[in-house]
């Protein structure tokens, strides 16, 4: 379970763990469905690319267990100067406004509670990054940014820095923007997603928190989601389509990838699983270029590492 009160964890290897695993469960309202039951198709909206199947799923599931050597903290940064200049290993960066759940989300990906979280906004205040699908030699399959909110509670200077370093990075293959689904995009949204364009910084947007869409409160989501609310978050999405990936002809460069994700970060749906992880996973792994072909080199859990 992931906490929102400011702390460091204590067991860098403990799981994140869904406090009642939910089941599939025959309910009595024909169309409401399970949340385990959801799919991409449901949850995301894809135009220009194709939605995962259940095997691409399942495959970045296995990328992600949690290991001996994966997740792990490779390196911290204040200062674009003071990152390391090489690696092998292809990247891709988190960003968001200030409590945005951007860090949580993290956490649910890695599926360790490893980044600090917490209800003050401005908590992360250094560019972290994180190994993962690593081996006992300490190569990793990708390496994930979790870079400092910006907005309110954060530090002004961190946008150039942050600008800084994705433009310099050549490692870099995504920037995945978080937009908080209770508030949409606001204008420091709007401003970062302008200077990706400007920069043709390839990026793709995630809309967090939406459980708030879906239903009208966690009871009511526990008991699955209705066509309705599955059907509003659909609607939600369309409207965001043109200001993620303006018309060319209007635009100052490349808009966002064809497809925006979601997530809710504190919604489980099984041991180990938040709503909409899978299919941000395999979004990472595509963005790096993984595909099913690795599934020889999969990572194992602890007891067969």
């Amino acid at each position: 379970m992931i906490h929102d009160s400011p702390r460091s964890p204590k067991n860098r290897n403990m799981r994140i763990r869904a406090a009642h695993p939910l089941k599939v469960i025959s309910l009595s309202n024909p169309n409401k469905r399970a949340l385990e039951e959801l799919t991409p198709s449901d949850l995301c909206y894809y135009w220009d690319t194709q939605p995962p199947t259940a095997s691409q799923l399942a495959f970045a599931n296995k990328i992600f267990i949690p290991s001996r050597h994966s997740p792990t903290k490779l390196w911290s940064a204040s200062k674009f100067r003071t990152t390391p200049l090489s690696s092998v290993e292809p990247e891709v960066a988190f960003l968001g406004r200030s409590n945005v759940g951007k860090s949580s989300l993290l956490n649910a990906i890695m599926g360790q509670e490893i980044c600090w979280t917490s209800s003050k906004p401005g908590r992360t205040r250094e560019m972290n990054a994180f190994g993962i699908g690593g081996t006992k030699g300490g190569e990793h399959k990708v390496v994930l940014l979790d870079m400092p909110g910006y907005g309110k509670a954060s530090r002004a200077e961190w946008g150039m820095e942050i600008m800084k370093y994705l433009q310099g990075r050549k490692q870099l293959r995504r920037a995945f923007i978080l937009i908080d689904s209770e508030h949409g995009i606001k204008q420091n949204d709007a401003d970062i997603l302008g200077l990706f364009r400007r920069y043709a910084i390839p990026h793709q947007v995630v809309l967090s928190k939406v459980d708030k869409i879906l239903a009208k409160g966690k009871k009511q989501m526990k008991t699955g989601a209705s066509a309705i609310g599955i059907q509003r978050l659909q609607d939600v999405l369309r409207t965001l389509r043109p200001l993620v990936q303006p018309d060319p002809s209007a635009s100052d460069g490349p808009g966002a990838l064809g497809e925006i994700l979601t997530c809710s970060a504190d919604t489980p749906v099984g041991p180990g699983r938040v709503l909409g992880v899978d299919a941000v996973r395999w979004a990472i792994l595509s963005a790096a270029g993984i595909d099913g072909s690795l599934e020889g080199a999969l990572p194992t859990s602890d007891k067969h590492t």
